[in-house]
This record gives C-alpha cells, sequence and structure tokens, in this order.
C-alpha cells in the first residue's frame, strides 16, 4: 500500500472515531465539550448539544475522507 494512501485512510479513520466519540462519550468525559469560560455563557441544553454537533460534522469529514480514498485514490 502506498503510504499517501494509508495516511488518508488513518487520517479519515482517526477523525472518523473522534467524531463518534462525541456522541458515545458521556458529557462529562466528552472531548468535544465546550471548557473554560465558553461553557457558562451558553444554557445546560445548547452545551450538550455541541459535542454531538461537532461529532456529525468530524464523522461525516471522516466518511469523505475514507470515501474519496476508496474512489479517488491518492489527494493532490
Amino acid at each position: 500500500m502506498d503510504k499517501q494512501i494509508a495516511e488518508q485512510l488513518g487520517i479519515g479513520a482517526l477523525v472518523f472515531v473522534v467524531g463518534i466519540s462525541g456522541w458515545v462519550v458521556p458529557y462529562r468525559w466528552n472531548l468535544l465539550r465546550l471548557r473554560r469560560g465558553l461553557d457558562r455563557l451558553m444554557p445546560e441544553g445548547a452545551r450538550q448539544a455541541v459535542p454531538k454537533v461537532i461529532g456529525t460534522i468530524l464523522a461525516l469529514v471522516g466518511i469523505v475522507i475514507l470515501v474519496g480514498t476508496a474512489v479517488v485514490g491518492k489527494f493532490k
């Protein structure tokens, strides 16, 4: 396997896994939640939705990278 294709697949899989973690991991331990002063500016419902929104975007980007690598091959 070509090194560039392996890197593309690795990055796509990593981005997808981090995106899915936004949905699966509880809010308290979620990597995608807001921290410090930003979480105080938002109501509780919006704070709970932020990891899911960011996770959805990252999961979709990961899928696009993986499918793009499978269809196109190397990205230039």
